[in-house]
């Protein structure tokens, strides 16, 4: 692309040069550019952004051939984290020819014990039951810490009323 300094200024120009040829996802050590991306037809800026920041802070893996082999799909199934981010993983994967053919199922084939097509979960779904359990999980904590804090209470109130009946 032509970044012409007369046209757009040599700071714009400079800017927008550094921003094609910076970092886009980095997974671990593994660094990809928007043209790597593009190379294996991957276009998703924000979600590559989105899942360099979680791989690395939460996940801190060692590189992309490191999520293939250790990171199991559920770990993925976090806020922020979509369909999208998923499809950019396998864009990673493909660049870095792991997985053969049809990556993201070879990773997800590689961390489930069903190897049948017909029992492959979609992303979807799969953080639907993330969020099912954690949302059962918080429901149970609530009731716990209410029924918890009722029995403070009526015990404080029949602690007080013996005392003045005394």
């Amino acid at each position: 692309m032509d970044f012409s300094n007369r046209v757009l200024g040599q700071s714009t120009a400079r800017t927008l040069q550094l921003r094609v040829s910076a970092p886009l996802l980095t997974i671990g050590r593994d660094t990809f550019t928007r043209a790597d991306l593009a190379r294996v037809e991957c276009f998703n800026f924000i979600a590559a952004a989105n899942l360099s920041a979680i791989l690395n802070r939460e996940l801190q893996v060692k590189d992309t051939a490191d999520v293939f082999h250790r990171v199991q799909p559920a770990a993925l199934a976090l806020p922020r984290l979509g369909a999208v981010a998923l499809a950019v993983l396998g864009a990673a994967f493909e660049a870095r020819k792991l997985g053969g053919d049809h990556p993201l199922e070879s990773w997800v084939r590689k961390h489930t014990e069903h190897q049948s097509d017909d029992e492959i979960v979609t992303f979807g779904s799969l953080k639907h039951r993330q969020e099912f359990s954690t949302a059962a999980a918080t429901k149970r904590r609530k009731h716990a810490r209410r029924d918890q804090a009722h029995r403070i209470r009526v015990s404080r109130f029949t602690t007080r009323h013996h005392k003045k009946a005394s």
